[in-house]
């Protein structure tokens, strides 16, 4: 039977990605690390397979989760001019076609001067979900996002600014003047290369989370802290930190994993099995001590390989 927790947490990731970044985002082949002409990746899962399916420019058009020969969802990407214009997600239930749970989204792009964005979401039972507008200003950077529902009209605003130095970008968003989230950006210099990234998670205009990141120079992430706060007696507290500690190898594929949880750490290594292509794709990736693997079947554009 098909868990559709599964669905509902692919369109909260989209959505969150959509909300965060500074424009409406294609997943491409990088998102799942690949390289090279792609135009399929099978991924062996313990609950089934995933099936990604790309075009020659390594856009995602497609991605499938299956569950078994009856039970499964995928979601279809369509472009035109380099641009999302439509978005399905179809949700098979015993073999039959789940209209309430299955999604269609519509994106509509206009500029009065400056770009905006629309998408509509409906289901496949023709019932209207959800509305986003995303607006951007003069140089093309998202300052507010409108989301229209039956329950009601809520406006996120959107702020970047500078510091003096020109060594730190602070992006902000509100609702109703109230944070919802910042993110502080350090670059370094004289490259201008980003290598740390503060994220403050507010609920209700109290900060209820952060998460510090540190990068290298080849914009690899080598730390990460998480840090959850609670009030007491009107103060804020921190009650949970994890960390991680990350290396790669002369590939850029992770293979330490350092976790860090009050007193006791864990360490993952991962080891990886090539698909022998110029492109080095991994096909099997094994994690110890927990002994656990994923395995990929890809195969290429044969017209692109050299």
């Amino acid at each position: 039977m098909l868990n559709k927790t599964h669905l509902l947490g692919f369109f909260f990731t989209v959505f969150v990605q959509i909300l965060w970044s500074q424009q409406l985002s294609i997943l491409t082949l990088s998102d799942f690390d690949l390289k090279g002409p792609v135009e399929k990746c099978v991924v062996f899962t313990k609950y089934g397979q995933e099936q990604y399916v790309f075009n020659e420019k390594g856009y995602l058009i497609s991605a499938a989760t299956i569950f078994s020969k009856d039970d499964s969802e995928t979601a279809y990407y369509k472009y035109e001019h380099d641009r999302l214009v439509e978005k399905r997600v179809e949700v098979y239930v015993n073999g039959r076609l789940d209209k309430s749970a299955s999604l269609a989204s519509f994106y509509s792009y206009e500029r009065r001067p400056n770009l905006a964005i629309k998408e509509r979401i409906m289901n496949y039972d023709r019932v209207f979900i959800d509305q986003f507008q995303y607006k951007y200003d003069s140089i093309g950077r998202l300052f507010q996002q409108l989301r229209t529902n039956l329950e009601g009209r809520y406006i996120i605003d959107i702020s970047q600014e500078w510091d003096s130095l020109n060594a730190v970008k602070r992006l902000s968003y509100l609702t109703d003047s109230l944070p919802l989230k910042k993110v502080d950006s350090f670059f370094s210099t004289p490259k201008n290369i980003f290598n740390k990234v503060v994220t403050t998670q507010f609920s209700e205009g109290t900060m209820k989370s952060q998460s510090i990141e540190l990068f290298n120079q080849k914009k690899q992430l080598i730390k990460l802290q998480e840090l959850n706060y609670l009030v007491q007696d009107s103060l804020l507290v921190p009650v949970e930190k994890i960390a991680y500690d990350y290396a790669y190898n002369e590939l850029g594929n992770p293979v330490k994993e350092v976790i860090k949880k009050g007193v006791t750490s864990q360490t993952k290594k991962l080891l990886y099995q090539l698909d022998g292509s110029p492109y080095k794709n991994w096909i099997k990736k094994i994690v110890t001590p927990d002994n656990t693997y994923t395995t990929r079947r890809i195969s290429y554009f044969e017209k692109n390989l050299p």
